[in-house]
Order: structure tokens, then C-alpha cells, then sequence
């Protein structure tokens, strides 16, 4: 992963049980993933180092939430290496799923630990699993001008007025274009 000097910015999450269940399970397979790199000497066994990894499973299994009121969002202060890490973690996966040009046995033990995993334990395919850090990537990656006026009107008033309710508005029509259930 070659770290680019991205800026730490405020991100909104939603409160949806769909989006802790997508977040938890991405969460999951990161850290198990980190694990399993963690066990070799080899960093590019499954295509990433450990340490991108573990950063990528923490960043994203800190997404969930068991507060599920549909008009309640919570904020997040994402460092710009953290969200460095689930792309690169989402790039390796789509070459374990032999879905980029350069899929290939470079990708194998990624693919086989995936393969086995995913289907013994959560009963889904890997493309299942991209699908889901496609989601989170963009909650994560949204940068509206919506979000951050309600960002700052939270910051400074809990008050929801007018212009709190148009941004949140946007924000959620953003989300669901992007796929997530919120």
C-alpha cells in the first residue's frame, strides 16, 4: 500500500442494522485476513502487509453501531491512512475474486483463503463480500458539501433546523445511490 498524503476528513455513518451487518462482517473478514497474514513472514502472501490489514479491519469494524434509529447519524473523524488501507484491502480482493486484469496466482492463496472461509463460515461468495466494502468505501469516501454542513451544524447546534434536515436529506439520497440501505 503506498501511503498518498489524504487529508483526515469528517464522515457521517448511518444507523441502519443493514449497514452494521455489512460493517461488522467486512470487519470480520479483514481482521481475519490480518490474522492469517500475520502468521506467514511473507507480506505479500495475501497481497497487502499485516499491518494494512489490521488498519483496514479496525477502521471498518469501528463503523458499526447497535443504534439503529433511522434518523440518528454519527460522525467520524477518518484518518486519510485509514482509509488508504480499505482500498487497498478492497483492490486485493477484487483480484482474489479474478475480477481485475491483473488477477492471477499471484491472488491464489488470498482466493483460497476467502473461498474456504466465506463459505464455511458466512455463506456468501467473495463477490458478496466486495459488494459489501463497496458500500462501506462509499460511506467512507463521500465527500458532500452536505455532509459537512450537517457535520458542522451538529458540532455546534443539536438543534435540527431547516438547513440540518436539507443536508441530512442529501447525504441519505447519497447513500442510497451509492447502494446502502440506510
Amino acid at each position: 500500500m503506498s501511503f498518498r498524503t489524504r487529508p483526515d476528513h469528517p464522515v457521517l455513518l448511518p444507523s441502519s442494522p443493514a449497514w452494521s451487518a455489512d460493517a461488522r462482517l467486512v470487519g470480520e473478514v479483514l481482521a481475519t485476513v490480518g490474522s492469517a497474514a500475520a502468521c506467514t513472514s511473507d507480506d505479500t502472501r495475501y497481497l497487502q502487509p499485516t499491518l494494512t490489514w489490521q488498519i483496514a479491519a479496525e477502521t471498518v469494524g469501528d463503523c458499526a453501531t447497535t443504534d439503529h434509529d433511522p434518523d440518528h447519524v454519527r460522525a467520524l473523524s477518518l484518518p486519510g491512512h485509514a482509509l488508504d488501507a480499505v482500498w487497498a484491502c478492497h483492490a486485493a480482493l477484487l483480484q482474489a475474486a479474478g475480477t481485475t486484469p491483473d488477477s492471477d496466482e499471484e491472488a491464489g492463496p488470498l482466493a483460497g483463503l476467502l473461498a474456504h472461509y466465506l463459505k464455511d463460515v458466512h455463506h456468501i461468495e467473495v463477490t458478496d463480500l466486495v459488494g459489501a466494502v463497496e458500500r462501506i468505501l462509499a460511506v467512507l469516501s463521500l465527500d458532500l458539501p452536505a455532509a459537512r454542513t450537517l457535520i458542522t451544524h451538529l458540532a455546534l447546534n443539536p438543534e435540527a433546523g431547516p438547513e440540518a434536515r436539507s443536508a441530512y436529506a442529501n447525504v441519505r439520497a447519497a447513500w442510497r445511490r451509492a447502494g446502502v440501505v440506510c
